[in-house]
Protein backbone atom coordinates (compact mmCIF):
# COMPACT_ATOMS: atom_id res chain seq x y z
CA UNK A 1 0.00 0.00 0.00
CA UNK A 2 1.46 3.65 -1.12
CA UNK A 3 1.60 6.24 2.44
CA UNK A 4 0.37 9.85 1.06
CA UNK A 5 3.09 12.30 1.76
CA UNK A 6 2.23 14.44 5.20
CA UNK A 7 2.21 18.24 4.52
CA UNK A 8 5.39 18.76 6.13
CA UNK A 9 7.27 16.03 3.79
CA UNK A 10 5.84 18.16 0.81
CA UNK A 11 6.88 21.44 2.33
CA UNK A 12 10.12 20.18 2.88
CA UNK A 13 10.67 18.99 -1.03
CA UNK A 14 9.22 22.13 -2.17
CA UNK A 15 11.67 24.27 -0.25
CA UNK A 16 14.71 22.24 -1.31
CA UNK A 17 13.52 22.58 -4.49
CA UNK A 18 13.61 26.45 -4.83
CA UNK A 19 17.13 26.44 -2.80
CA UNK A 20 18.39 24.59 -5.70
CA UNK A 21 16.40 26.74 -8.02
CA UNK A 22 17.83 29.62 -6.62
CA UNK A 23 21.46 28.59 -6.47
CA UNK A 24 21.54 27.41 -10.41
CA UNK A 25 19.67 30.99 -11.04
CA UNK A 26 22.67 32.76 -9.16
CA UNK A 27 25.53 30.28 -10.60
CA UNK A 28 24.01 30.82 -14.40
CA UNK A 29 24.19 34.67 -13.49
CA UNK A 30 27.26 34.51 -12.55
CA UNK A 31 28.60 32.30 -15.73
CA UNK A 32 26.96 34.91 -17.81
CA UNK A 33 28.70 37.44 -16.63
CA UNK A 34 32.02 36.24 -16.42
CA UNK A 35 31.51 35.32 -20.31
CA UNK A 36 30.54 38.51 -21.07
CA UNK A 37 33.69 40.20 -19.15
CA UNK A 38 35.98 37.51 -20.65
CA UNK A 39 34.86 38.37 -24.06
CA UNK A 40 36.12 41.58 -23.64
CA UNK A 41 39.66 43.18 -24.51
CA UNK A 42 41.63 45.75 -22.97
CA UNK A 43 39.74 48.41 -25.20
CA UNK A 44 36.57 47.01 -23.63
CA UNK A 45 35.81 45.66 -27.16
CA UNK A 46 34.56 42.03 -27.77
CA UNK A 47 35.95 41.32 -31.46
CA UNK A 48 37.61 38.47 -31.10
CA UNK A 49 38.31 38.26 -34.90
CA UNK A 50 38.78 42.17 -35.97
CA UNK A 51 37.99 42.83 -39.64
CA UNK A 52 40.31 45.61 -39.59
CA UNK A 53 43.94 45.82 -38.49
CA UNK A 54 45.28 48.48 -35.98
CA UNK A 55 47.33 51.33 -38.16
CA UNK A 56 51.19 50.47 -38.64
CA UNK A 57 54.09 52.71 -39.71
CA UNK A 58 54.23 52.22 -43.70
CA UNK A 59 57.54 52.39 -45.42
CA UNK A 60 58.06 53.73 -48.94
CA UNK A 61 57.72 50.77 -50.79
CA UNK A 62 54.40 50.05 -48.85
CA UNK A 63 53.06 53.57 -49.98
CA UNK A 64 54.32 53.44 -53.43
CA UNK A 65 52.50 50.03 -53.63
CA UNK A 66 49.07 51.46 -52.16
CA UNK A 67 48.83 54.33 -53.53
CA UNK A 68 50.15 53.63 -56.94
CA UNK A 69 52.49 56.55 -57.23
CA UNK A 70 56.15 56.65 -57.46
CA UNK A 71 58.86 58.57 -55.03
CA UNK A 72 60.87 60.91 -56.94
CA UNK A 73 64.63 61.11 -55.99
CA UNK A 74 65.25 63.59 -53.22
CA UNK A 75 61.52 62.96 -51.55
CA UNK A 76 61.76 62.49 -47.78
CA UNK A 77 59.46 60.53 -46.15
CA UNK A 78 57.69 62.22 -42.78
CA UNK A 79 55.14 60.13 -41.64
CA UNK A 80 53.20 57.24 -43.38
CA UNK A 81 50.29 54.55 -41.48
CA UNK A 82 48.46 51.32 -43.02
CA UNK A 83 45.61 49.31 -42.17
CA UNK A 84 44.10 46.52 -43.92
CA UNK A 85 40.76 44.81 -43.43
CA UNK A 86 37.84 44.91 -45.19
CA UNK A 87 39.48 48.16 -46.42
CA UNK A 88 42.79 49.05 -47.18
CA UNK A 89 43.52 52.45 -45.36
CA UNK A 90 46.77 54.45 -45.99
CA UNK A 91 47.88 58.23 -44.80
CA UNK A 92 51.59 59.57 -45.84
CA UNK A 93 52.82 62.64 -45.52
CA UNK A 94 56.01 63.95 -47.23
CA UNK A 95 57.98 66.13 -48.53
CA UNK A 96 60.27 66.24 -52.73
CA UNK A 97 61.96 68.97 -54.17
CA UNK A 98 59.60 71.59 -56.11
CA UNK A 99 61.51 70.46 -58.95
CA UNK A 100 59.83 67.02 -58.83
CA UNK A 101 56.53 67.80 -58.25
CA UNK A 102 55.70 67.16 -61.98
CA UNK A 103 56.74 63.98 -61.98
CA UNK A 104 55.34 62.97 -58.99
CA UNK A 105 51.50 64.27 -60.41
CA UNK A 106 52.61 62.07 -63.54
CA UNK A 107 53.68 58.99 -61.88
CA UNK A 108 50.13 58.63 -60.39
CA UNK A 109 48.24 58.64 -63.79
CA UNK A 110 45.56 60.42 -61.16
CA UNK A 111 42.40 60.33 -62.83
CA UNK A 112 41.49 63.92 -61.80
CA UNK A 113 43.66 66.90 -62.31
CA UNK A 114 45.33 68.69 -60.11
CA UNK A 115 43.00 71.92 -58.90
CA UNK A 116 44.42 74.98 -57.35
CA UNK A 117 43.16 76.11 -54.09
CA UNK A 118 41.25 72.57 -53.50
CA UNK A 119 42.02 70.83 -50.05
CA UNK A 120 40.94 67.43 -50.74
CA UNK A 121 42.54 66.04 -47.58
CA UNK A 122 41.92 67.07 -44.07
CA UNK A 123 42.41 65.48 -40.61
CA UNK A 124 39.72 62.53 -41.55
CA UNK A 125 42.24 61.18 -43.47
CA UNK A 126 45.19 60.57 -40.99
CA UNK A 127 45.18 57.05 -40.70
CA UNK A 128 47.53 56.72 -38.33
CA UNK A 129 47.26 59.62 -35.51
CA UNK A 130 49.92 61.33 -34.48
CA UNK A 131 51.28 64.89 -34.24
CA UNK A 132 52.55 65.35 -37.45
CA UNK A 133 49.88 65.13 -39.61
CA UNK A 134 48.25 68.87 -40.06
CA UNK A 135 47.27 69.57 -43.29
CA UNK A 136 45.08 72.79 -42.19
CA UNK A 137 48.25 74.94 -41.37
CA UNK A 138 48.95 74.97 -45.43
CA UNK A 139 48.22 77.87 -46.69
CA UNK A 140 48.77 77.61 -50.60
CA UNK A 141 47.44 74.58 -51.95
CA UNK A 142 46.32 72.07 -54.80
CA UNK A 143 44.72 69.16 -54.72
CA UNK A 144 43.74 65.98 -56.66
CA UNK A 145 40.36 64.43 -55.39
CA UNK A 146 39.68 61.44 -57.60
CA UNK A 147 36.30 60.21 -58.21
CA UNK A 148 37.42 57.74 -60.11
CA UNK A 149 39.53 54.79 -58.84
CA UNK A 150 42.69 52.82 -60.15
CA UNK A 151 42.06 49.15 -62.14
CA UNK A 152 42.09 47.67 -58.40
CA UNK A 153 39.36 50.30 -56.81
CA UNK A 154 41.95 52.36 -54.90
CA UNK A 155 40.67 56.22 -54.52
CA UNK A 156 43.24 58.38 -53.64
CA UNK A 157 43.06 62.05 -52.37
CA UNK A 158 46.14 64.17 -52.17
CA UNK A 159 46.86 67.73 -50.94
CA UNK A 160 49.53 69.56 -52.23
CA UNK A 161 51.34 72.49 -49.78
CA UNK A 162 52.85 74.88 -51.57
CA UNK A 163 53.95 77.60 -49.07
CA UNK A 164 57.86 76.83 -49.41
CA UNK A 165 59.57 77.73 -52.95
CA UNK A 166 61.98 74.99 -52.89
CA UNK A 167 60.03 72.29 -51.58
CA UNK A 168 56.53 70.65 -51.52
CA UNK A 169 54.95 69.04 -48.54
CA UNK A 170 52.80 65.99 -49.66
CA UNK A 171 49.56 65.02 -47.59
CA UNK A 172 48.04 61.56 -49.22
CA UNK A 173 45.66 59.75 -48.80
CA UNK A 174 44.77 56.04 -50.53
CA UNK A 175 42.06 53.51 -49.77
CA UNK A 176 40.14 50.85 -50.86
CA UNK A 177 37.42 48.60 -49.70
Amino acid sequence: MIHPKSAEQRSRHGTAALVIACISLVLSSVTCGLAVLGGLDDSGSSDRLPLQSEPVVASASELEAVAHVTLPPGTVLLSAAYSNGLETRLSAKFRLPRSELDAFVASGQFTAALTPGLRAVGEAENVGGGNLWHPESAKTVAGIDEVTSTSDGTSRAVLLDLDSPSMVTVYLYAGRG
